[in-house]
């Protein structure tokens, strides 16, 4: 109901010219979802990662957003985005352990309002895939809703609750064990070889191969359509 009433805000500011226009034409993108039956070895998919000042959602920030496309099935590295955004701080130490990020990096970024207009550019209305993705789609939502007063519409795939639902069913509890789904263990699991490992551009790469197994593990038990795969 929310994103329905900031869509219809919007909207309205389009039509006024108040509105950035890559904003409007993102938001026109959605106006049908016929891209729901598209098979999904047809289908464009967009796996992406964010960087953070933190683990507070309230009032962390991004400081790297990596993307990379799945066209037809096949990861393509040509239809890939690798941003930083510039901050002040790099964020908390535990934080700056896990990115290995350094304010010098930051200072070259682009403004944050601008590598969400670059990001919406990007992925265009096409699905979104990422591991434990609420956490990246809330912090780059409050980017959008803070410069634009939009949500993100795309449909989105988390990997982990996709793994869960092949490997368990739809039933199992996530959280009665809470190692079994973190990225490292899936990569694992699934036999992908760890490379770039927490860098943006290099989870999304990471997060990528692991969705591409799941997809093939997913039509073997009738998932064929992007609708298919969006089933909770």
């Amino acid at each position: 109901m929310i994103r329905s009433i900031e869509k219809v805000l919007a909207e309205y500011r389009c039509r006024k010219g108040t509105l950035r226009s890559e904003v409007c034409d993102y938001l026109r993108a959605f106006r049908r979802k016929d891209y729901l039956d598209t098979h999904v070895d047809e289908a464009r998919f967009v796996v992406f990662d964010t960087e953070t000042t933190g683990f507070d959602t309230s009032r962390d920030s991004v400081i790297s957003i990596g993307a990379v496309a799945i066209n037809q099935g096949r990861i393509s590295i040509d239809d890939s985005m690798e941003l930083l955004v510039r901050r002040a701080s790099i964020g908390d130490r535990e934080a700056a352990a896990v990115h290995g990020l350094l304010s010098r990096d930051l200072s070259d970024g682009c403004d944050e309002a601008e590598a969400a207009l670059a990001f919406l550019v990007y992925c265009g209305r096409s699905v979104l895939v990422a591991q434990h993705a609420s956490f990246d789609i809330l912090m780059m939502n409050r980017i959008l809703q803070r410069h634009f007063g939009i949500r993100l519409m795309n449909d989105v795939v988390d990997t982990a609750s996709l793994a869960k639902r092949l490997e368990k069913g739809p039933y199992y509890n996530l959280a009665h064990k809470s190692g079994e789904y973190r990225l490292d263990n899936l990569l694992l699991r699934y036999r992908i070889r760890l490379h770039d490992r927490h860098t943006a551009a290099g989870d999304a790469f990471l997060t990528a191969q692991l969705f591409q197994r799941l997809v093939s593990k997913g039509k073997e038990c009738g998932i064929l359509t992007v609708r298919d795969l969006l089933l909770r």
